[in-house]
């Protein structure tokens, strides 16, 4: 190779670390043939003219080449960063075709997955190694990908499409030239699960076929589709006469089991007179069921869900074969697993039987034998295996899919067994008892990967460490990465993202909610993520909906995040009946979106009583969220002064809290004088607050967010210069996307400077794209300013009444923090002040005055503000102002 597009990763060379990256394998077609052709020295030419310029686009990409043995494999962070590099070089390539009077063709495909990276020692690569190796299944994924592909054409798995096709936006090419299309799923030689395959391309570049079977890949099609099929016709014809006798004449299943069906696991029973197997040997085996994307297993906290409906205690009543058939009934599980350790001619046995819970009968039992009690944890491995065979599991799935458990959890059942007792406190809601056991257990052995996950996510939850020690366990965990099992390893990982960026952990769980459906922490995860960090309702509606049912033990939470999602989507009685059912399944919180769904029909003795029925968390930082709601309720009244008065008392109680919530206090303050003092004045206070800002020790992200507001406030007030000094401090990091929120905000805030700097349409035109359903609430009120500037008061006017009729929204957006709430709602007030004047500007004297009211009705003491009555009555002598 002649050069390396950008320097690789250094992770240590004795140990390989898993990272999350893109692949991308740019192969060309029939090189051989080409060789042959031109002849050796003309084809090498070529081909270097070709590498060169390959080599040009990647490091304009950012990516990073990692071998050329057998075509380009080129690695990336991002999957957008992956495809904008795989169209550039079909581009660039017609244009090298056409320059060098060439035919080539190359095929690209591009994959997301796990890695492992690492750097070859001096006298390997004088060995012939090469500097830098890669390995994990990713490459052989992106390998098949790339053979399937056919010539000229980019074809990307299904996580790479998804990843990739929601950041579209980034792209420099314009989106319309740009065509998505989907292949349906293939099953590729060597790879256990069919794997989703999309296309990308520009029209007249792109093939846009459907990609052909090969020896490697084949196409998942209906079975009479097949090829092999047809050429047996006439043996179906055959079997299809047989087979309804065979069916007949045959004994039915014991149990019909279906890929993810529900099963219960019973106590595990000791008959033994080791007393270390009581609580150790019930988490090892769940653990190692739990592995499979074939079975589900009901949580021990759905479990004691189910027997407290019982009318049971669920401290004092075992899980035997009488009670959990009752419990998989209720829940719908498909079957009770009843497991057992026994000593039997001196061997020690584990056994687990199956019963099918409509009759209480064992369907059958699987069992295996050892010696000592360093054979247990094996044996429960082995029991294991069966039983997911004999439920319909593929042997290969399970083969790739498992490791052992003493090496999924610890082969110190002393450490077992601690963490078995956190896990049970957990589960009864104890969070902060379970931390100290968490400790124990890694304190007995340190390399109890999921001893760690565990202490990292109750330290996170309960907020009982800072963000230093929950990242160093979390890190320690996921570097462990043959000490985790695959889904432990995703599930770590995406925790140890909640703690770093926004858009990480998005993707994060994003990934592991499509590799395992049915996972209540990775649709939880997702759907949080997707309305917090990314401000996409329908997507988080779609995850948490997934949740909200009888099997996750904490539906509660699940139906009151998804009643605040339905409430940005004006969807108001379903919201109240989700906020109902979250109470009857036993959540309890401080009710502020309870309250704010009461606030958006204007229903405020409601919320108030609701509020106040809210229960803090005890967190500081946490519980200071309600000043954010108690300012937008008294703003939504119409009560200015009295709102300014909320926030001063909010400035003060928060003023020694840790995070960024005093500054974004002051920038709703400021937001507010704006709006209502003189231009002049608020000029002023916006200057001296930016110097505070630049002298203040913020994070980057709470800075980013504060600057961009200053800079918004600053053009609203057309101060031109002081917006773009503001911007400058908070562009770089906003722009690189990690915070979606800030992302999204520059773009609003750079069509305001527009508008400021009289270019309305220039405004106009980096909006209406911007306008997908994810943009921020008050980017309505930039439209609205950008319209009325540009002359198109008709636009301008639909504007306003779409932030008038969107209070749900107003109140339920919470893109990346809570702050923007107040301002939210009294634009969704004030939309009615901007109706009124665009109205009777357009002569529609009876829709002026419909708009005037409806703000009086809002507002009853309106008039006595200074803004209000500058805007509804214009010729009123300034004194009486």
């Amino acid at each position: 190779m002649e050069a390396t597009a950008q320097p690789l990763p250094d992770p240590a060379r004795d140990r390989a670390k898993p990272l999350l990256r893109t692949l991308v394998l740019c192969d060309l077609v029939d090189s051989t043939a080409l060789v042959h052709k031109l002849g050796d020295l003309a084809a090498t030419h070529l081909i270097r003219r070709h590498d060169r310029f390959a080599r040009a686009l990647l490091q304009v990409h950012d990516g990073h080449e990692i071998d050329k043995t057998d075509g380009f494999l080129l690695m990336f962070d991002r999957p957008i960063q992956a495809v904008a590099f795989a169209l550039d070089y079909q581009r660039n390539l017609h244009q090298f075709n056409l320059q060098e009077g060439s035919e080539l063709k190359a095929r690209v495909g591009i994959h997301v997955g796990d890695v492992l990276l690492w750097d070859n020692g001096e006298e390997e690569i004088a060995n012939g190694a090469k500097p830098v190796d890669i390995e994990g299944l990713a490459k052989p994924v992106t390998s098949r990908l790339a053979s399937l592909a056919r010539p000229g054409q980019i074809l990307l798995s299904g996580i790479t499409w998804s990843l990739a096709h929601r950041a579209q936006g980034e792209l420099t090419e314009p989106v319309d030239k740009i065509r998505w299309r989907a292949h349906g799923r293939y099953r590729f030689k060597g790879v256990p699960e069919p794997i989703p395959v999309f296309e990308v391309g520009e029209e007249g570049l792109a093939p846009f076929k459907t990609p052909p079977w090969s020896g490697k890949a084949h196409r998942e099609v209906p079975f009479w589709r097949r090829p092999s099929v047809l050429v047996f016709e006439a043996l179906l014809i055959a079997l299809a006469i047989i087979m309804p006798v065979y069916m007949m004449l045959r004994s039915p299943p014991a149990i019909a089991f279906a890929s993810r069906d529900w099963v219960v696991v019973g106590d595990f029973q000791n008959h033994t007179d080791q007393a270390i197997f009581d609580d150790s040997l019930q988490v090892a085996f769940r653990i190692g069921l739990e592995q499979s994307r074939y079975v589900n297993i009901l949580s021990d906290l759905k479990v004691r869900d189910t027997v407290m409906r019982m009318k049971r205690d669920p401290n004092a009543t075992p899980i035997d074969r009488a009670i959990g058939s009752e419990v998989a009934l209720r829940d719908g599980a498909r079957a009770l697993i009843l497991p057992s350790i026994a000593e039997i001619g001196g061997r020690v046995r584990v056994t687990a039987e199956v019963v099918d819970p409509k009759t209480q009968t064992t369907v059958y039992s699987e069992s295996a034998d050892g010696v000592g009690a360093d054979s247990v944890l094996p044996s429960v491995d082995k029991v294991n295996r069966q039983l997911r065979e004999r439920l319909g599991e593929a042997v290969a799935v399970i083969s790739t899919d498992t490791k052992p458990l003493e090496k999924a959890t610890t082969s110190n059942l002393d450490a077992l067994r601690a963490y078995s007792l956190a896990v049970a406190e957990d589960s009864k809601g104890n969070t902060k008892e379970a931390i100290p056991l968490f400790r124990q257990a890694v304190a007995l052995d340190a390399d109890f990967a999921l001893a760690r996950v565990g202490l990292g996510r109750t330290l996170l939850l309960t907020g009982s460490a800072d963000a230093a020690e929950v990242t160093r366990e979390l890190e320690q965990a996921v570097n462990m990465v043959d000490r985790l099992s695959t889904r432990d390893a995703l599930y770590a990982q995406a925790w140890l993202a909640n703690n770093a960026t926004p858009r990480v952990a998005l993707e994060k769980w994003q990934l592991m909610e499509q590799l395992y459906p049915d996972s209540t922490p990775a649709s939880g995860g997702l759907g949080y993520f997707s309305w917090q960090a990314a401000n996409n309702f329908g997507e988080a509606i779609r995850a948490i909906e997934k949740i909200a049912i009888a099997t996750n033990p904490r539906r509660g939470m699940a139906d009151y995040l998804l009643a605040t999602l339905y409430l940005g989507q004006e969807r108001f009685a379903d919201a109240d009946a989700r906020f109902n059912d979250a109470e009857a399944n036993g959540f309890s919180s401080r009710n502020l979106f309870h309250a704010h769904l009461f606030a958006a029909q204007r229903r405020f003795d409601q919320a108030d009583a609701v509020l106040t029925n809210g229960k803090n968390t005890g967190i500081a930082t946490s519980d200071a969220d309600v000043w954010y709601t108690r300012i937008a309720l008294t703003l939504d009244r119409g009560r200015w002064n009295d709102a300014l008065g909320l926030l001063e008392q909010a400035q003060a109680e928060t003023r020694t809290l840790r995070g960024g919530r005093h500054y974004e206090l002051q920038t709703l303050e400021q937001i507010m004088k704006a709006r209502s003092a003189p231009a002049v004045e608020s000029k002023a206070a916006l200057a001296a607050y930016l110097k505070q800002i630049d002298g203040a020790s913020l994070q980057a992200p709470h800075r980013s967010f504060n600057l961009l507001m200053v800079a918004y406030l600053a053009a609203t007030l057309d101060d031109v210069e002081l917006a773009q000094r503001a911007l400058a401090g908070a562009s770089a990091f906003s722009r690189k996307g990690d915070y979606p929120y800030l992302s999204s905000l520059l773009t609003v805030v750079e069509a305001e400077l527009l508008r400021a700097q009289g270019k309305p349409r220039e405004a106009i035109a980096l909006l209406e794209p911007y306008m997908d359903g994810r943009e921020f609430y008050f980017s309505h009120q930039v439209l609205l300013d950008a319209y009325r500037a540009a002359g198109d008061d008709a636009a301008a006017l639909k504007q306003a009444r779409w932030l008038a009729e969107h209070r749900g929204r107003a109140y339920a957006e919470q893109f990346g923090q809570l702050a923007l709430i107040p301002f939210n709602v009294m634009l969704s007030d004030l939309a009615w002040l901007e109706a009124s004047t665009l109205a009777a500007r357009a002569g529609r004297a009876e829709d002026a005055a419909d708009a005037r009211s409806r703000l009086l009705a809002a507002w009853p003491d309106a008039m006595s503000l200074g803004f209000v009555r500058r805007q509804l009555a214009p010729d009123e002598p300034a004194a009486q102002r």
